[in-house]
């Protein structure tokens, strides 16, 4: 019977499917007495939201990580990350390679659809390079972040917030075990500097740095890769920039020295894309600060990458688009069409985007009893930072109700699996409708 249930599934039902799954296993381990340092079971809003955040690498939190959960319950998150990181299907399919078992064309489009990838040709190279390539970088970057936690915390513990904040930091989730994130490292170049670069790689995409890799025996790149690479440099410099002059006026890393202060500046730009780690506390940020830290949210990182966002790809054909209708002329890149189809579907990401935010902003102004020192900063901060999959937040998420959370959850959900994914899982086909109807006139503007 279940067979016959998955064989009528749509290739986003699948994919949206295997989340879901995945979401209530982890939940239901992170309600278990064992999963909380007290002994005591977890409550199912705070157990579920916990594992949607890790499944989501969002990194919001209703309970203090290094303090409620044992560490059985940490390393269920940390498990939790890393699915939600690399993908279900990923992990699924590349257990199938490894016993031998042949994949057919349905299972290789569900690997299609949750790696975002063009075509099937290359599905089970790529997936064996996903997993290779992320078990390289998260054990360099576990290795580089012990030099300074096993001095400070001896190590078999040292060990553990190692590998815990490095799988963290590439997947993009922003779970950390010291209580207060990041803010006690902000004189401790090493950590910063190591998060940034795992947050930036994981960030990117492993179709970008495959094609990167193998640039030298290929001498081209795709056409998708220079765009992300120039792109994601672009957003970088300017939001630096930007960051640097609000917050040298506003003084918030006034107490650092010249080169703490640039280090601290930069990770303020790299991690709203996705990854959530604050070096500050973000109540402490100018206001120009906070909002531009929304639209870095709400851009993301890569397609195929670990991050969230409506991606920064979908940002740039936006851009190329309004170029091309100020020029008079078609969207190109390097010489190459954007196509109508591409330039809709992005247009289409952002206005379900822009319509999530808004409904969300509305549902907590609406329902939720905010404390005194909370306003719609702070709540603009958790909706953002949840359909980003960031994990930023100035406070608020635990003076939430169940509603609250759950609104939350949906954000973080969407954002992870993607929101044409997830719209299109309520459909029974992809067929485009045949029918069409004469054309109508329309004032516009």
């Amino acid at each position: 019977m279940i067979k016959n249930i998955i064989k009528k599934m749509t290739v986003p039902q699948m994919v949206v499917g295997g989340f879901l799954g995945i979401l209530v296993i982890g939940g239901l381990l992170l309600m278990l007495p064992i999963s909380s340092s007290s002994g005591v079971s977890t409550n199912f809003w705070d157990a579920f939201f916990t594992a949607t955040s890790a499944l989501c690498v969002t990194g919001q939190i209703t309970l203090n990580t290094a303090l409620h959960w044992s560490y059985f319950g940490k390393t269920v998150i940390l498990m939790l990350i890393e699915i939600g990181g690399l993908g279900i299907m990923t992990l699924v399919l590349y257990l199938f390679f490894i016993l031998g078992k042949k994949v057919n064309i349905r299972q290789k489009k569900v690997i299609q659809e949750s790696l975002n990838l063009e075509g099937l040709s290359e599905v089970k190279s790529i997936i064996k390079y996903v997993i290779r390539f992320s078990l390289l970088v998260q054990s360099i970057g576990a290795i580089v972040l012990s030099i300074d936690f096993i001095p400070r915390l001896g190590w078999i513990k040292g060990t553990y917030f190692s590998i815990f904040h490095s799988v963290s930091a590439f997947c993009n989730a922003g779970f950390d075990l010291f209580g207060n994130s990041l803010i006690e490292f902000q004189k401790n170049p090493l950590v910063l500097v190591t998060i940034m670069l795992l947050i930036i790689v994981g960030g990117i995409g492993f179709i970008v740095w495959r094609d990167l890799l193998t640039y030298k025996a290929n001498k081209r790149l795709l056409l998708h890769t220079r765009l992300v690479v120039r792109t994601t440099l672009i957003v970088l410099v300017i939001s630096f920039s930007l960051f640097w002059i609000s917050e040298l006026r506003h003084g918030t890393f006034s107490h650092l020295g010249i080169f703490d202060q640039i280090t601290n500046t930069m990770f303020m730009a790299v991690t709203p894309r996705t990854a959530g780690y604050s070096n500050v506390d973000y109540n402490l940020v100018s206001t120009g600060g906070v909002f531009l830290t929304y639209i870095l949210m709400f851009i993301g990182g890569s397609s195929g990458s670990t991050a969230g966002g409506i991606k920064i790809t979908t940002f740039a054909v936006l851009v190329l688009f309004l170029k091309a209708c100020f020029k008079g002329e078609e969207p190109n890149y390097y010489k190459r069409s954007i196509s109508k189809e591409r330039i809709k579907k992005a247009i289409l990401v952002l206005l379900i985007g822009l319509g999530m935010l808004f409904i969300a902003t509305i549902a907590l102004l609406i329902t939720q009893t905010l404390p005194e020192q909370y306003g719609l900063d702070a709540v603009l901060m958790e909706i953002f930072s949840c359909f980003g999959t960031v994990g930023l937040s100035m406070g608020l998420t635990e003076h939430l109700d169940w509603f609250g959370k759950f609104v939350l959850m949906t954000l973080m959900f969407v954002g992870r699996v993607g929101a044409l994914t997830v719209l299109l899982s309520f459909g029974t086909h992809d067929k485009e409708s045949s029918i069409h109807y004469p054309e109508g006139s329309i004032l516009i503007g």
